[in-house]
């Protein structure tokens, strides 16, 4: 019984089900652009999220390095959901570009309402997301089209619609 708990818990943990504690500590509490390019308003997220009556943000423990500008230093990704007021879930793939000092939310991706978010990881300087997202006849919670898009870091202060990715 003890050799079949420790060999559940190491695929959970190397498949990547496993909380990193290091990555909700420093992801879970920084400072994220919530809205859009026109709207946008730095939201200060406490242990993974930020509550007020018409404005949550959570960080959904789902994040990839990797060099997104170009300039030598590790940068990140990382899934935030998004509210504001309704009983819609935005997801959005977050760029945090590493200032020299901190990460820093530069820009994101807008994926799906209510997507269902299966993995992220960087390649190179691209970040490949696996997820559901809506089609024609689906239900609000219920997406059921799998894509594998592919998104670049396009520079600061972008918010882009999910047609700018590109799927695999």
């Amino acid at each position: 019984l003890t050799r079949v708990i420790l060999f559940v818990g190491a695929v959970f943990f190397l498949c990547g089900f496993a909380p990193n504690k290091e990555a909700d500590k420093i992801f879970g509490n920084m400072t994220y652009l919530a809205g859009g390019s026109h709207s946008a308003q730095r939201v200060k997220l406490v242990n993974g999220k930020h509550d007020e009556e018409f404005l949550s943000v959570y960080y959904e423990h789902q994040y990839a390095y990797g060099d997104f500008n170009h300039d030598g230093l590790k940068d990140a990704v990382v899934i935030i959901m998004e509210n504001f007021g309704g009983n819609a879930d935005i997801y959005k793939l977050a760029f945090l570009i590493n200032d020299g000092k901190k990460l820093v939310h530069r820009s994101s991706y807008h994926l799906d309402v209510w997507a269902i978010v299966n993995s992220v990881r960087a390649k190179k300087d691209k970040v490949i997301v696996d997820m559901y997202v809506h089609q024609d006849g689906d239900c609000n919670a219920g997406p059921s089209k799998r894509v594998r898009n592919v998104y670049k870091y396009s520079g600061p202060n972008v918010f882009c619609a999910k047609k700018s990715a590109r799927s695999l």
